[in-house]
């Protein structure tokens, strides 16, 4: 046993086996437990990769992002700035505290902070096991350039985003009927989105192609095992093998138009494996579609940025005409609304890394081969650091306040940050445009207010988004 196991969760309170330099503090055995159970274990059973929504709705009610805040302020009350070694569900882990370590792993060079984590590995192995994200060296730089350019990272406005503005008004508006009046549940949106991204991700032809999500959601909703159940690798690999075989479909004779007509331009080498990055996409469209219910949530509970964001919309649409590039460029504030909904509740709430050496945090130091854990969530909410942590607040995001802050990090950041983050956005913000361009938003099912300090848990089991047509002037 290791020098690092066999000090880990004991009473002397150091994490040994540094090459030189003070140790790190460790979390108590009770701390531990605490974390654990209040924290850990109620998210993990909520789903890493795909929302079980029975036991959200059980796990929402325990509030662990609250218990969660506390626990962490008072181990950075008890330890210091930290980082504070807990209990991992792969081994010891460095649980960062500090705006100043997150940015340090964040920022750090991917080769140290590496993002294929035994969580990431195992849960991909049931949907991608190629994707980007459970790569690392030469594996993940050939990965990375494709991705980078089929996905036009760093750009703020995809190549295809005329199209694609199109393809997200229609099927926004399509939700937005009689029906909207009494309450669109989120499983609702999430239909509209998985069909918006089959037809900008595989093409006009898939549109239709709703087996293709289902088997990609039966495939992360057993990913959620991250390999426990390992009597049902038969299965899996068989319903993999289905949904490559529908994928295959539209690699064959790709739309021009689609992420899939751009592979033909993008560099690739034996490792890049363009096929088994596509699930990564579609897995990415449920980041989108948490900020874009969030979005109109916290939207429809705050007159005053509501109005705001309305009144840009109009104002863009006057400008440019609707569902244009130059029109999504001209709704900067709605734009940070859809950023700042996901600052407070981020879609990935943690963000895991692996050291490959031997890392130092001020005057301490810890061995490699230990994993890392940035609270996102927890973080972007500090109280204790930021004034603005339980209140919307997209003004932040337009003076540059949050992006500066390297903490707040609902999309990560650095190397690892998602190649498709400035698209999601794009997406994102078209989606919430269509409610706000002629009706009026209503939300039942949680409890937002201005006046209140946001909760820390948001569940969208209850949610219902309601949506009423303004009636023209013929009508009224």
């Amino acid at each position: 046993m290791s020098s690092t196991s066999e000090t880990f969760g004991g009473s002397t309170g150091t994490l040994t086996g540094a090459a030189d330099g003070p140790a790190l503090p460790t979390a108590s055995r009770s701390e531990n437990l605490r974390l654990t159970l209040g924290y850990f274990l109620p998210n993990y059973l909520r789903g890493v990769f795909r929302s079980r929504p029975q036991v959200a709705r059980l796990v929402a009610a325990l509030d662990p992002n609250r218990r969660g805040m506390e626990l962490m302020q008072g181990l950075r009350r008890r330890h210091g700035r930290g980082p504070v070694v807990v209990r991992g569900t792969s081994g010891p882990t460095l649980l960062v505290l500090d705006a100043e370590d997150a940015r340090q792993v964040l920022a750090g060079p991917i080769e140290v902070y590496a993002v294929d984590t035994w969580e990431k590995v195992s849960g991909f192995a049931a949907v991608q096991p190629e994707a980007l994200v459970a790569s690392h060296g030469r594996q993940r730089t050939a990965r990375r350039a494709f991705n980078d350019a089929v996905l036009d990272a760093g750009c703020p406005v995809h190549r295809l985003a005329g199209h694609f503005l199109r393809v997200v008004g229609e099927e926004s508006r399509a939700l937005l009927g009689p029906r909207a009046a009494g309450g669109l549940s989120a499983e609702q949106v999430r239909e509209r989105i998985e069909r918006m991204g089959r037809r900008c991700f595989l093409g006009e032809a898939a549109a239709e192609d709703a087996e293709f999500s289902r088997l990609l959601g039966e495939l992360l909703a057993e990913a959620n095992w991250m390999g426990a159940r390992r009597w049902r690798a038969g299965r899996t690999r068989r319903v993999r093998r289905r949904m490559m075989q529908r994928q295959a479909r539209y690699l064959c004779d790709a739309d021009p138009r689609s992420l899939t007509g751009l592979f033909r331009t993008a560099p690739r080498s034996p490792e890049t494996a363009p096929e088994g990055q596509v699930a990564h996409w579609f897995m990415a469209l449920g980041v989108v579609n948490a900020a874009v219910v969030q979005t109109l949530a916290v939207l429809a509970t705050h007159p005053l940025q509501y109005r705001r964001a309305a009144d840009e919309v109009r104002a863009a649409d006057l400008r440019n005409g609707a569902h244009t590039v130059a029109g999504f460029e001209d709704m900067p504030y709605l734009r940070a609304c859809v950023q700042d909904a996901a600052r407070l509740w981020p879609p990935v709430p943690s963000l895991m890394r692996r050291t490959t050496a031997e890392t130092r945090w001020r005057a301490r130091v810890a061995p490699g081969g230990m994993n890392v854990l940035v609270p996102a969530g927890f973080l972007a909410r500090d109280g204790e650091r930021i004034d603005y942590a339980h209140r919307f607040a997209p003004e932040k995001w337009l003076d540059g306040t949050a992006e500066r802050d390297w903490a707040v990090s609902p999309f990560s950041r650095g190397e690892a940050q998602c190649s498709g983050m400035e698209l999601g956005l794009l997406l994102a913000t078209g989606f919430v445009a269509e409610f706000l361009r002629g009706g009026d938003l209503a939300v039942a099912g949680v409890r937002l207010s201005p006046q209140q300090p946001l909760p820390l848990t948001f569940d969208t089991t209850r949610l219902r988004i309601g949506y009423r047509a303004h009636r023209s002037p013929e009508g009224t």
